[in-house]
């Protein structure tokens, strides 16, 4: 296995060299492959982190001297944008120094923390910064809609057929949802959802003209009907898979998301309709109504983790500074509650602002909201120059954050990378806009 590992570095390697806008494409293709885990020794490593491994080391070397100057630049004009960034990576580095405890060392507990903040924080920032300096990567949405296929004809097929689920579930304890690569059916939508709302703003340019043309990000060379079939077959695959999978959570996202965009392109009676309907269909219905007021047996579980969360953080002021540490949740937060015949172990309280609480720390919520904000703001001003993109990505952030609500959109190794993937199309984006705004300035 070793073996293979190290050939498939070489190889990916100079995959990179002789294409690098290819082979960060590829990556994009290759996040479920974090699910492919092996060690070199001591240290545990995934298939997604030898593929980055190999596109950083071929950027160090062939790129980062040409870059640095467009990197100094992009801090200088985006001061809120990094700073966020360094805090929150310093807030999870410091977490993981914080939460051992009598089953472990301080040094054990720290060492297999610093590799969740290497897989969760270090590395997709590094990609987001390759991403902004080599800004001919101007695919960022295609590529990201293209990784969502094999996922959704995986969760379409188990369904129907009921096999090739992964080795260490039983359809038994699922119910009969899929869950694709995944240990888990909600993983299916935290994946797709804010995926599906970025490739519904490309089919939506696809099919008019007018200012989205001048955005490079989403340039593909033609407009033709097979194009925009083909990413309409996979926004219907992703659709379709949500469904499947069973996700309230997703559901609602995906339909919040869908709202955004419909009304964030101004037509906001279409929007309003919606919203009326989707709110009558929730209230006649007995199952949908129990689901949104948190009375089903998930929701009720969802209740006892944030009250134990909350607990915890206001037990002591180190707690309400410092979080549980990373991936502590359980022994620190669970642990004293847990009862096998209620709910299952569980490494994070399934709601946004406690995920990063108790994870990061009090610094590291107010830095990931501080960037959450900015890209809010950011998008919103998109929207501005170009309506179906910046749409897409208010939408594909609210899907982000209703979903997070209730999950974990974040701490995992390819939701993590997805999210710092759309801050650089955001940033991206932003960039090309105020280029090509001070270009017809100049010509004026």
């Amino acid at each position: 296995m070793i073996l293979l590992a190290i050939s498939f570095f070489i190889i990916y390697a100079l995959f990179a060299r002789v294409n690098f806008r290819l082979a960060s494409g590829f990556l994009i293709l290759l996040l479920p492959s974090y699910l492919i885990r092996f060690s070199f020794g001591p240290l545990p490593t995934t298939l997604l982190e030898l593929s980055f491994g190999a596109i950083f080391l071929v950027w160090l070397w062939r790129y980062a001297r040409e870059d640095w100057p467009k990197i100094l630049a992009l801090v200088k004009k985006n001061k809120w944008l990094f700073a966020m960034t360094g805090l929150l990576l310093a807030a999870a580095a410091i977490a993981s120094f914080v939460g051992a405890d009598i089953y472990e060392s301080r040094l054990a507990a720290a060492f297999s923390a610093l590799g969740i903040w290497r897989a969760y924080f270090l590395e997709p920032i590094l990609f987001f910064i390759i991403l902004l300096a080599r800004s001919e990567t101007k695919q960022i949405f295609f590529w990201l809609a293209l990784s969502t296929v094999s996922i959704s004809v995986l969760a379409i097929v188990q369904k129907l057929t009921g096999q090739f689920y992964p080795p260490s579930l039983w359809d038994a304890q699922l119910f009969g949802r899929p869950t694709s690569f995944f240990t888990s059916a909600n993983a299916i939508g935290l994946y797709l959802g804010p995926i599906v709302m970025l490739t519904l703003c490309v089919i939506a340019r696809k099919r008019r003209r007018g200012a989205d043309e001048a955005i490079p990000l989403l340039k593909q060379g033609d407009r033709h009907v097979a194009s925009l079939l083909a990413m309409t077959l996979i926004i219907t695959l992703a659709i379709v898979a949500i469904f499947l999978s069973r996700s309230a959570g997703a559901l609602f996202a995906l339909g919040v998301g869908l709202l955004v965009f419909i009304f964030s392109l101004g037509w906001k009676k279409l929007a309003t309709t919606i919203l009326l309907c989707g709110l009558a269909t929730i209230i006649l219905f007995p199952p949908l109504r129990t689901t949104a007021i948190f009375q089903d047996q998930a929701g009720q579980n969802r209740l006892a983790l944030w009250k134990y969360s909350t607990e915890f953080l206001t037990e002591s002021p180190k707690n309400f500074i410092f979080g549980a540490g990373l991936r502590k949740f359980f022994r620190q937060v669970q642990r004293p509650h847990y009862d096998p015949t209620q709910m299952e172990r569980l490494a994070y309280p399934h709601n946004l602002f406690l995920n990063f609480w108790l994870e990061t720390g009090l610094l590291g919520l107010l830095a990931f909201l501080g960037l959450l904000g900015w890209a809010a703001k950011t998008a919103w001003k998109i929207k501005k120059a170009a309506p179906l993109i910046g749409a897409g990505l208010l939408a594909a952030l609210t899907a982000f954050f209703i979903h997070g609500l209730v999950d974990v959109p974040y701490f995992k190794n390819d939701l993590a990378m997805i999210f710092w993937i759309i801050m650089a199309a955001i940033a991206l984006t932003s960039i090309s806009i105020s280029s090509d705004s001070a270009r017809a300035h100049r010509s004026e």
